[in-house]
């Protein structure tokens, strides 16, 4: 009885001690367990934490905004992946090299012209300043430098600042230049004129012209017009079939339908027929055949720098514009002339060089910054330039330099470019044409003769036949003209302008 009793003492006592022990030893895990936890957590997820109390806007950390709570209490190990601060410490930021101002004039009430070079690969500038509305500028590509032309709205005379912004770098620090109101425009210059440029958007211009053309609709064409242009366009018809030719209108599209995107704000469509189609019905009714090339140059309108269809400083089509906006014709000559096909680019040798501005620089008015004197040689001191196309093909018209002023300029000039025949030296299997253009069949005289047997050309701006041109037994009577100028054919007279049909 006692022993059962001894047993029963001895057994409690033992499980009362295991039970202290291991009591014991559990406040002691639960007391350490704290410190380990909260420094794993910082240590591991501080950045996951620093984000999540920046964009809960927590003012209770330092003056970086971050709370203290992100920060451990002993210094972190370099290595450590998760340390984004460690590592944004020790990048330094590189800042974009400054623009120059060249131009900075006002050209209507409330509005002035800002232009100049950038550092190559610049992203866009950015103009700026006391009555500016802040603008941005995507400049376009020279040989050393890229160039800028901004319209800019502002409303006090004053000091513009321009910025640069290259990728991968700072914004770089500001250039300046004075714009003087008074510098005695009369009214808006911008408007009302068709050969006024306007500089649209991406440093790109148009001609006041070129964008009503691609504003208007054919409602402004009223009966009248209508009437005289078909009476026109059967005549121009009627003479080419006598002679056995087939007529061809190729219109060329406006810089606006080529590059939409640039098209200031201001200059929206009106909706309907548009001008273009309203001239295809009555063309196509007269029996001539219409190509309007707008699909086939949009599809290389982005080809690469230097490759534009249209020049920004400049109205007219490029050598590679050209080159494309013929491609639908010469395809469709090459159904009945096989030989007449495209020739392919790579025949054609193009490449890309920096030549001085056209006439969207040249026709604004002398003074604010563009050398407005156009005699040969005098065009290598235009402070706007522009990296272009030119092309290795040789013909038997080697007009190209003397329409480009020897390769110095863009602006185009009547030299050897006028009324001529051309004659190409292999004629096997091409047909004779005879072509009536205006100033964008300057650039493309030499790619279009190439592609004849004899072309016989009229002068720039004269809607009827050139003297003579029944004896070169054409197969083809074409009219190269641009879309601007589709009134002038209508009406055939070279002084008839769409800014008269706002």
């Amino acid at each position: 009885m006692k022993n059962t009793r001894l047993i029963k003492t001895i057994a409690l006592f033992l499980v009362i001690s295991i039970l202290t022990v291991a009591f014991m030893g559990g406040c002691k895990n639960k007391t350490n367990s704290k410190p380990d936890d909260v420094s794993g957590t910082v240590s591991g997820n501080n950045s996951e934490l620093q984000n999540s109390n920046d964009e809960s806007n927590n003012s209770s950390g330092d003056s970086s905004g971050n709370s203290s709570v992100n920060k451990p209490s002993k210094p972190q190990n370099t290595e450590d992946k998760n340390n984004s601060s460690t590592n944004q410490s020790t990048t330094e930021v590189k800042i974009s090299d400054m623009p120059t101002v060249t131009v900075g004039a006002q050209v209507a009430p409330g509005v002035c012209i800002v232009a100049g070079t950038c550092p190559k690969g610049t992203e866009y500038v950015t103009v700026k300043g006391p009555g500016v509305t802040t603008t941005k500028i995507v400049p376009f590509a020279g040989e050393l430098n890229d160039f800028y032309m901004g319209q800019v709205k502002i409303d006090m005379a004053g000091n513009v600042e321009v910025t640069a912004k290259e990728k991968g770098k700072a914004e770089s620090y500001g250039a300046y230049r004075y714009v003087n109101f008074t510098y005695g425009f009369n009214g808006n210059y911008m408007e009302a004129h068709e050969y006024r440029p306007v500089i649209g958007l991406n440093s790109r211009a148009h001609f006041y012209s070129a964008l009503l053309s691609y504003t208007l609709s054919s409602n402004k064409v009223n009966s009248d017009v209508r009437s005289q242009a078909q009476t026109n366009i059967k005549s121009l018809v009627d003479k080419a079939s006598d002679v056995g030719a087939e007529t061809i209108f190729l219109i060329i599209p406006s810089s606006a339908q080529i590059y939409p995107e640039t098209v200031p704000a201001g200059y929206t469509k009106t909706g309907g027929e548009t001008i273009y189609e309203a001239f295809e019905k009555i063309a196509t009714q007269a029996g001539a055949k219409v190509i309007y090339p707008l699909d086939t140059m949009k599809k290389h309108k982005n080809d690469g720098k230097g490759y534009q269809l249209y020049q920004y400083t400049d109205s007219h089509w490029s050598t590679y514009g050209a080159y494309w906006g013929t491609y639908d014709l010469f395809n469709y000559i090459a159904k009945a002339h096989p030989a007449a096909k495209p020739r392919t680019v790579k025949e054609m040798g193009f490449y890309t060089k920096e030549l001085c501005g056209g006439d969207a620089v040249f026709n604004f008015p002398s003074g604010i910054g563009f050398d407005t004197n156009t005699a040969s040689g005098i065009t290598s001191k235009t402070k706007i330039k522009e990296l272009t196309t030119l092309y290795n093909l040789k013909t038997s018209s080697n007009t190209l330099s003397a329409v480009y002023h020897n390769n110095v300029g863009l602006y185009l000039t009547d030299a050897n470019a006028d009324a001529r025949r051309v004659y190409n030296n292999t004629p096997s299997g091409l047909p004779n044409a005879v072509i009536m253009r205006d100033s964008f069949g300057k650039v493309a005289l030499d790619l279009v003769s190439d592609r004849f047997a004899t072309a016989c050309w009229g002068q720039s701006n004269n809607y009827n036949f050139p003297s003579g041109w029944q004896n070169t037994n054409p197969d083809y009577v074409i009219h190269l003209y641009s879309e601007r100028n589709l009134f002038k054919i209508m009406l055939a007279n070279s002084n008839a302008s769409i800014v008269n049909f706002k």
